[in-house]
């Protein structure tokens, strides 16, 4: 088995936004079973990079393999293990910070719960990367620790979509594979039906489904696609009317587009295109 695994003095009168208490990674650990009923009291995050594994939540058991990402927070019951026949190479971290509860509740991670992330190939390397430093360093550069804390909670929270026991991880595939679609046609009217029908799911499920896996509405997500090519146009083409502008990225009415706009960017799109103007 390879093993690393270190334990960290406690920094939280330094406020870091997050902090791990203990970060590691066993690779294809001889015996890793662990129960704790009363669980911890930090945030917990492991990612299986390969092989399999087992946890429990809420009552039932579920197999681990590549890519699967188990989430606890402080206090909950913590049962997981390594499977007999392929033991998993897992990375872990526990970890602490002055606003991170409010963070993960707003993001909707206010629930252990288990998740996929497709390619996780820059997690591990950012996991490999705090591991290298602290390693390297013990904990002599404490906001570097921090730094690279977060980088691997943010590309958890950017990367990872539902593990759904319900029905099946190819639900959230199938909506993932639409987003570029979806971005490509968002200066076109949006009509919901249209797009449930494409993933053939209802329009109650398939809004469902898409707030499970991108954490926003579909509408949201049209907005964020229409001010994104709205941004380009008033950049990229200096002399076109904003009027003509808004039409191109889906507004009909100007003063609806001005008002998306100010709310997205905290400033109207006049403003926006004489900040970026060059010269």
């Amino acid at each position: 088995m390879s093993e690393r695994e270190f334990y960290l003095p406690n920094f939280s009168e330094f406020r870091f936004f997050c902090f791990p208490h203990s970060v590691g990674n066993f690779v294809q650990p001889t015996d890793h079973n662990v129960n704790r009923p009363d669980g911890v009291r930090d945030y917990s995050l492991h990612y299986v990079a390969s092989g399999s594994g087992y946890i429990e939540l809420d009552g039932e058991t579920f197999q681990l393999r590549e890519g699967d990402v188990f989430w606890h927070i402080p206090n909950d019951r913590m049962r997981y293990y390594r499977s007999e026949e392929e033991p998993w190479n897992i990375f872990w971290i526990q970890m602490y910070g002055s606003t991170l509860p409010a963070f993960v509740a707003e993001n909707g991670y206010h629930q252990s719960g288990i998740w996929n992330i497709k390619d996780g190939s820059l997690l591990e390397s950012n996991f490999i990367s705090l591991l290298d430093e602290i390693e390297q360093n013990n904990f002599l550069r404490p906001s570097r620790i921090s730094a690279l804390t977060y980088s691997v909670l943010i590309e958890f929270l950017s990367s990872a979509t539902p593990f759904s026991h319900y029905r099946g991880v190819d639900n959230a595939e199938k909506m993932l594979a639409l987003l570029p679609e979806m971005q490509r046609k968002a200066h076109l009217p949006f009509i919901l039906e249209d797009w449930a029908a494409a993933t053939g799911y209802t329009p109650n499920y398939f809004c469902s489904l898409f707030k499970k896996v991108t954490r926003m509405t579909p509408v949201s997500y049209i907005t964020k696609c229409r001010i994104q090519l709205s941004k380009h146009l008033l950049v990229s083409h200096p002399i076109i009317p904003i009027k003509e502008v808004a039409k191109r990225a889906g507004y009909p009415g100007f003063s609806y587009f001005n008002k998306k706009f100010m709310e997205s960017e905290g400033m109207t799109p006049g403003e926006f295109r004489s900040n970026h103007m060059k010269g």
